[in-house]
């Protein structure tokens, strides 16, 4: 992908990437396999998470005690994720 798409709204075509970011907003913190569980079980997750964290969206930490990858929202990521949530209450809205 080049970077003039790399790092517009043109990303977010890319399957799973407003469910990821939804899911983090509306629940936080949560572990990898969380993401798994309730958004997909896609073999391509892991890509999809790598390419949140290279936009700054969202970071991934590896717990020492759990060896879970821990995924949260960044500033910018929670920016982000009150956009979309915003723009789905708008389509939403009864229109008159």
């Amino acid at each position: 992908m080049n970077d003039d798409i790399e790092n517009s709204i043109l990303t977010f075509e890319e399957k799973h990437l407003i469910s990821i970011m939804m899911f983090l907003s509306l629940n936080g913190e949560c572990r990898k396999i969380d993401v798994y569980h309730n958004v997909s079980s896609n073999p391509r997750i892991p890509d999809k998470l790598d390419r949140l964290e290279s936009m700054g969206l969202i970071t991934q930490i590896r717990d020492p005690n759990t060896r879970s990858i821990m995924i949260r929202l960044t500033e910018s990521g929670k920016h982000v994720a009150s956009t979309l949530a915003e723009l789905d209450r708008f389509l939403r809205a009864p229109k008159p």
